[in-house]
């Protein structure tokens, strides 16, 4: 993650973990200010997922692809 907030329009991150039967399920969703902030982040495939060697030894199997979305709404208490 210090590596990630230098980056010039990144915008924060959440981390969400649910535990199954046999594993841990682990879903990261960044934020950032433009898809030229990502691109410049993650290169020309904007979809291709880009996990840091660290993070992929760990895992037993993690999505190649992501997606991305605009936010729309945003509600906190």
């Amino acid at each position: 993650m210090p590596t990630v907030r230098k980056l010039d329009g990144y915008a924060g991150a959440l981390l969400l973990e649910r535990e199954a039967s046999d594993r841990v399920e682990i879903v990261v969703i960044t934020f950032w200010h433009s898809l030229d902030s990502i691109q410049a982040f993650a290169g020309a495939d904007l979809e291709q997922a880009v996990v840091a060697n660290e993070a992929a030894s760990l895992l037993t199997e993690f999505d190649r692809r992501v997606g991305h979305h605009e936010l729309v709404m945003k509600d906190e208490v």
